[in-house]
């Protein structure tokens, strides 16, 4: 025989023995896995596929965003100023690219100020964590205070970064300049310290957060869009209630919150003005025990009536929380004609104004106030009595807006954000300017959630993943390898 034909006798048999099949199935097995991981990377890549699985769809934006970013013509530039390694710049960064991945028109910049100081000074960075949102000639900074929100109950920080970024994007985008004032003088709720988030939420709406003293000035200033009188402990002199009233009388937008004060006849001059326009205010503390925040009766979580201002709370199913809140009135008695009052916020039939504030809470049908009680009222005068208060009425003479509630502690910084707070806020300010859509966006928690182990199941799960399960595959492992050697 020749030795080409032995040879190639020796090659026919190498190829069919069984280990050359196994050997060559593994080969071609591998190459398909690999090709088929870098076919789905190509497509994911060219597609840009996700699947949010996170409990409360942590990295996923809103609609609300989303319908912003994709309404967007112009360029915008986030330039992040983040320490390497930063871990809040990480959630801020896995944020930022799902702006890019919506909208084309947003880029993205991460900068780190220790390696590049000259950039930093440049954008005027003074705080590590610090965000510039630019579009055009215009800039707004969004700081890492900002990104976290804490809960009412417990120190746990939500994330608030999608809150931060979409109000900045939007106050760049604001077609003119709607300045809220907010009174002072007369110790009311401080606007750069209790109601701090309140003031970044107009800001990122496009308003422009201001205070007056009315006593210094004389009157409302003339660029108000709407004028916020919050939670005032002591009472307007004659004077300032007749600029207020002058205000409402050439077509203005005023909100009054006023807290119970524990005093009988307290904030006379004030309540006169609103008795004007047929809301009454009592002097009491309102008591809910059939629908309160957990063991607290005064601790409100009132019914939402229907109304253009609430109507998206009643969609969304969101509450809002009043902590000690006084009660308000309106009847035929105190009817204004041409005024339209409606009710915006009540109680169940179980409450009452409780007007002894020294005794323990209990109802006195004597002297207390029985329920159901109303919270909030909104109120209209309307030019032309036909017309209805929800619809635009540009071409009359400007229309006065008023919106009394019971409770100035709703917008403090450790209770607005308390499911439908701001939204209520905000979208009575929309109601009161016409701006029908506002955007609130609810801060996210990462849902991290404790498991607790007894001594036994401790045991148990060390023995299993320790001992247990390794050895298993170590035994297949020896029957596969003996199996093999036998083949």
């Amino acid at each position: 025989m020749k030795p080409q034909t032995l040879k190639t006798g020796k090659l026919r048999t190498i190829f069919a023995s069984r280990k050359m099949r196994y050997g060559s199935n593994a080969v071609v097995l591998t190459i398909a896995v690999v090709a088929i991981v870098l076919m789905v990377n190509f497509l994911v890549g060219r597609h840009s596929w996700k699947l949010d699985l996170t409990k409360d769809r942590f990295y996923t934006l809103s609609d609300a965003t989303c319908e912003f970013l994709k309404s967007l013509d112009q360029q915008v530039k986030i330039t992040a100023f983040f320490a390497e390694g930063d871990a809040m710049g990480e959630v801020v960064r896995d944020l930022l690219r799902e702006y890019t991945r919506v909208s084309p028109k947003v880029s993205v910049e991460f900068v780190d100020p220790d390696k590049m100081p000259s950039l930093a000074k440049q954008y005027d960075i003074t705080a590590y964590g610090t965000s510039v949102v630019e579009a055009g000639l215009k800039s707004r900074k969004v700081m890492e205070y900002e990104l976290l929100d804490y809960e009412t109950s417990g120190d746990m920080a939500n994330f608030a970064g999608e809150q931060a970024f979409t109000r900045a994007l939007i106050s760049l985008f604001a077609e003119d300049e709607k300045y809220v004032y907010f009174s002072i003088g007369h110790d009311e709720r401080d606007l750069t310290k209790d109601y701090l988030q309140t003031k970044a939420f107009l800001e990122g709406e496009g308003y422009i957060p201001a205070t007056c003293n009315l006593a210094a000035i004389g009157r409302v200033p003339q660029d108000a869009a709407a004028l916020v009188i919050a939670g005032p402990r002591r009472d307007f002199t004659r004077e300032e209630v007749d600029a207020v009233e002058s205000y409402l009388e050439r077509g203005g937008k005023v909100i009054v919150a006023i807290n119970p004060l524990g005093e009988k006849d307290d904030l006379s001059n004030l309540k006169k003005m609103l008795r004007a326009w047929g809301i009454g205010v009592n002097d009491d503390l309102v008591v809910d025990p059939g629908s309160h925040y957990f063991l607290d009766m005064a601790g409100l979580i009132p019914k939402t009536e229907s109304h253009q201002i609430t109507e998206k709370l009643i969609m969304k199913d969101l509450s809002t929380f009043l902590p000690r809140s006084r009660s308000l009135y309106h009847g035929e008695e105190i009817e204004i004609p041409g005024i339209t009052v409606e009710p915006l916020l009540v109680t169940t039939d179980k409450a009452w104004g409780e007007t002894d504030f020294v005794s323990k809470a209990t109802f006195d049908p004597k002297t207390d106030i029985e329920g159901p009680l109303t919270l909030a009222y909104a109120a209209w005068h309307k030019p032309d009595p036909t017309q209805d208060p929800n619809e635009d009425a540009s071409g009359q003479e400007p229309d006065a807006r008023l919106i009394v509630i019971g409770n100035a502690s709703f917008l403090d910084n450790d209770i607005v954000t308390f499911q439908g707070n701001i939204d209520f806020f905000m979208n009575s300010v929309g109601w009161m300017v016409g701006k029908r859509d506002s955007i609130s966006i609810r801060p996210k928690s990462p849902g991290f959630e404790q498991v607790y182990l007894s001594d036994r199941q401790a045991k148990s799960v060390f023995y299993w993943t320790v001992a247990v399960i390794p050895a298993f595959f170590a035994i297949l492992g020896v029957g596969v390898w003996v199996r093999r050697r036998h083949m």
